[in-house]
């Protein structure tokens, strides 16, 4: 049994069962699509077990399959672990770390974090993948990140939830738009106006939509998209209002090229946060990093 996990045969192995698709997984670990297939025979003559049957174009996982994913993480994380361990042996004076982030922090606020980083310890190799929270936080329980940024906690307890910055999410127009020059606006007065919305999944949504539905308020919505800076064009285009962070749109705000509409009784605020899995091991260097993001 010992020989019969390669290290490779479950990384391979674990992006067929996310994905239940050979091709796909293939893509994900950068193999072809006939040599996914040999990896994950090559397991399944290791253990002596079926671990995926193909029913018409899916791929579906046995028994045996599904009860090899967790093993198979926790292998691999183990690992990981080691790795990790071995770099602390030199310090920081190399060692890699690899972040997750949501939008906005992965966006506007964590390059900066790596930039500081870096100049005191440029040896570091660190890779940055920005995606919605909620993949985010698969990412880190699944070992793909070593920890994460994120916007909100969707999660269960598997994961460690350390508070990092408090955002203010602010309604913005364009800078002539007839609401920008009232000083403060009854939630009402915005209910007849088009809204451009984060695509679902994003926090900042969620975190709006709360807000609207504490007031009492269905917005009008006309468009929805996943990228802030295609919103912040959108808006300034006149297509409609949005709520962004405060973080996104600073340099918008302080050009003028965005304005803020306040509206009495509708602050909307969440909590970023910073995300490892709760039995993973911190490397120095992550730790290190964590410390310079809340300085």
């Amino acid at each position: 049994m010992r020989d019969a996990m390669d290290a490779r045969d479950l990384e391979v192995f674990l992006s067929v069962a996310k994905h239940l698709n050979f091709t796909r997984a293939g893509q994900e670990v950068h193999l072809s699509q006939p040599s996914v297939s040999v990896r994950v025979r090559q397991l399944e003559r290791g253990l002596g077990v079926k671990l995926s049957e193909q029913l018409g174009k899916r791929v579906a996982l046995t028994e045996a399959g599904r009860l090899l994913v967790p093993h198979a993480r926790r292998v691999l994380a183990a690992m990981d672990d080691a790795r990790h361990a071995f770099e602390e042996l030199q310090g920081l004076e190399r060692g890699s770390l690899r972040i997750g982030a949501s939008t906005t922090p992965g966006m506007y606020l964590v390059p900066k974090v790596i930039a500081r980083f870096k100049r005191r310890h440029p040896n570091v190799e660190i890779s940055l993948g920005i995606e919605d929270t909620r993949r985010v936080e698969e990412g880190v329980i699944t070992n793909e990140y070593d920890f994460g940024f994120v916007g909100g906690h969707l999660a269960g307890d598997e994961v460690e939830v350390l508070p990092w910055l408090t955002d203010e999410v602010v309604l913005v127009s364009p800078p002539g738009h007839p609401l920008a020059r009232k000083r403060r606006l009854r939630p009402k007065e915005i209910a007849s106006e088009p809204f451009i919305f984060r695509e679902q999944g994003s926090a900042t949504q969620a975190a709006v939509e709360r807000g609207l539905s504490e007031s009492g308020l269905q917005a009008k919505v006309v468009m929805e998209m996943s990228n802030p800076e295609a919103v912040k064009q959108a808006v300034q285009g006149g297509l409609g209002l949005t709520y962004l962070s405060r973080f996104a749109v600073a340099a918008e705000l302080k050009a003028g090229t965005l304005a803020v509409v306040r509206v009495g009784g509708l602050e909307v605020r969440r909590e970023l946060k910073i995300v490892h899995r709760k039995d993973k091991h911190l490397s120095r260097a992550a730790r290190a990093f964590i410390e310079a993001a809340g300085s």
